[in-house]
């Protein structure tokens, strides 16, 4: 059944107006019509069925509540080094459908992409909607928070309760432990950090440190820009919703 966020100013008690854009989707990509039946996501995470009362106004009617829970334990937050912009859309469609709760675009210093904050912020709607139309597809309640782009000096406002920053030079140098270790500490919010294409500066990383990041290896490989930030979501998964069914 499709999935729809739905905004407070739609709702009028049991009733749905929904926007022009679900609406355009409803009528237009699905061709539904009076009587059949879609899932809603209230702005309260709240899921319920709504029922097509009228698809030429875009008017549904309240039936059940769902009661569903695929959010992750913990909140994790990726500030990501922005990359070319194909691969940026990749990452936010996938980090989504992992449990990212906010992802920070962070310009590096050796960021390929040339940009700014009033650039960035031209393409804001086509991310919503990316993450938005992720969100549904994977049943979340929730669509990730994107935040304005960020330079490293205001990356301290967007820490968690355990941090680390994704290094290549870490895997080369033999370190393999920290980021596992860091994984099994008592958190609530964890903040991943993934550099652009080109990685990180080594003051970059230094800096970071001071603010009391700690650098970490993915394993013996070195992975792509884009690869890095979903293998650290996925063992993020992995070890709050599947490792503990394992017999090990």
């Amino acid at each position: 059944m499709q999935r729809y966020f739905i905004s407070s100013e739609n709702i009028n008690g049991s009733f749905i107006h929904v926007d022009s854009y679900n609406h355009k989707h409803m009528q237009r990509v699905m061709r539904y019509r009076n009587g059949q039946e879609v899932i809603c996501i209230l702005p309260d995470q709240h899921v319920y069925i709504y029922e097509i009362i009228d698809i030429e106004k875009g008017i549904l009617q309240q039936k059940q509540e769902i009661i569903e829970n695929n959010e992750l334990d913990v909140q994790v937050t990726l500030i990501y080094g922005l990359p070319k912009n194909d691969k940026f859309e990749w990452v936010l469609q996938k980090a989504t459908e992992l449990g990212v709760a906010r992802i920070i675009p962070f310009l590096s210093q050796r960021s390929i992409i040339k940009t700014d904050k009033q650039t960035f912020e031209k393409k804001r709607e086509r991310y919503l909607r990316i993450l938005k139309e992720a969100s549904e597809q994977s049943c979340r309640q929730i669509v990730p928070e994107l935040t304005p782009l960020v330079k490293i000096d205001e990356l301290t406002q967007y820490l968690s309760d355990v941090n680390v920053v994704a290094y290549e030079e870490e895997s080369k140098n033999g370190e393999h432990s920290v980021f596992a270790e860091t994984l099994k500490q008592d958190y609530h919010t964890i903040t991943i950090i993934v550099g652009p294409e080109g990685g990180f500066d080594e003051n970059e990383i230094e800096k970071m440190k001071s603010y009391g990041i700690r650098p970490c290896s993915l394993g013996k490989r070195i992975l792509r820009s884009e690869t890095a930030p979903l293998y650290m979501l996925s063992v993020i998964g992995f070890s709050r919703e599947l490792m503990a069914s394992w017999d090990l």
